[in-house]
């Protein structure tokens, strides 16, 4: 029984070359570019491979969607707030009664 030595199909996988020819997004003026234009150029180009399209997605969204900024210390509560539990009768206006 033969034992270690090289073995048919082990090991890591070769990289698969991929054959489509993509020059990248066209763009008019490049002097003024910011990273938004460029990705979003990258997705809104139907001849790009979708690998690129979809990488161009995962670094439009921070650009485009912005994370909520942390909680402040001195924020406080809406209990905290000096109106809270105020009376409010004098401003709002009171409905008609009905019977």
């Amino acid at each position: 029984m033969a034992r270690g030595g090289a073995r048919p199909g082990a090991g890591r996988k070769k990289k698969t070359q991929t054959t489509e020819d993509w020059a990248g997004p066209i763009i008019a003026d490049s002097s003024t570019l910011k990273p938004l234009d460029f990705w979003l150029a990258i997705l809104r180009d139907e001849t790009a491979p979708n690998e690129m399209r979809i990488m161009a997605a995962k670094e439009a969204g921070p650009f485009i969607h912005a994370k909520p900024a942390p909680r402040r210390d001195d924020q406080g509560d809406f209990g905290d707030m000096t109106s809270a539990g105020d009376d409010w009768s004098g401003i709002v206006p009171s409905a008609p009664v009905r019977n």
